[in-house]
């Protein structure tokens, strides 16, 4: 019998689809006999989603604070999709039909060989905010976070933050004023790690 698993494609969605497919897993969890004691009820997840729905519109016309806020309840809105989920594919016990009652989607079974994660490279740093840095990577289409860390002294690296948009990386509580090496390496399905890129310097302002 084949090992079903499910896609953390919402990792890589824009923000109007994460919106709704948060709440179309909120609506098909919400009472889901299969699913009894979820680690995230669907209220609170809808709640979220709508929260984070609001959010990217202010943004659309909005300060730099309003995209950083907007960030932030982007990524706590897939760490709770990435709890329900593990939860999820735990509870159905490898049963397809139920896996795919939760909302989420499910990963074809045509080939037992995950996608490769690849390399991932630093092509730029910006400086969105103070204390901030953007990230800016070339790397793959398979990747489902992004690890970051930040040096000040040769050879001591300093965790920066786990982010689960490739697209938005986006350190934040660094010291103005100071230079950074900065390096990160992505993850993958089924616990892919790459290794670590070339590291980049930039100054926080």
């Amino acid at each position: 019998m084949p090992k079903y698993h499910l896609l953390h494609d919402y990792n890589e969605m824009g923000d109007d689809a994460l919106g709704d497919q948060a709440l179309h897993v909120a609506d098909k969890m919400d009472g889901n006999p299969n699913f009894i004691n979820p680690p995230i009820k669907a209220a609170d997840l809808r709640t979220a989603a709508n929260g984070f729905i609001a959010a990217v519109a202010v943004c659309r016309d909005g300060t730099t604070q309003d995209t950083l806020h907007k960030n932030a309840l982007r990524a706590a809105l897939m760490a709770m999709l990435d709890q329900l989920i593990t939860y999820v594919e735990l509870t159905a016990n490898n049963n397809p039909e139920v896996m795919k009652s939760s909302g989420f989607n499910l990963a074809s079974t045509t080939s037992t060989k995950p996608a490769p994660v690849g390399d991932v490279t630093i092509a730029g740093v910006t400086n969105p905010a103070t204390g901030s840095l953007g990230l800016i990577l070339d790397m793959g289409p398979n990747v489902w976070g992004v690890e970051v860390q930040v040096s000040t002294a040769p050879g001591v690296w300093v965790a920066a933050g786990y982010f689960t948009d490739p697209r938005n990386v986006t350190p934040v509580g660094l010291t103005p004023g100071t230079m950074y090496a900065i390096r990160v390496r992505v993850h993958g399905s089924w616990n892919q790690v790459s290794d670590w890129s070339d590291p980049v310097s930039h100054m926080v302002m």
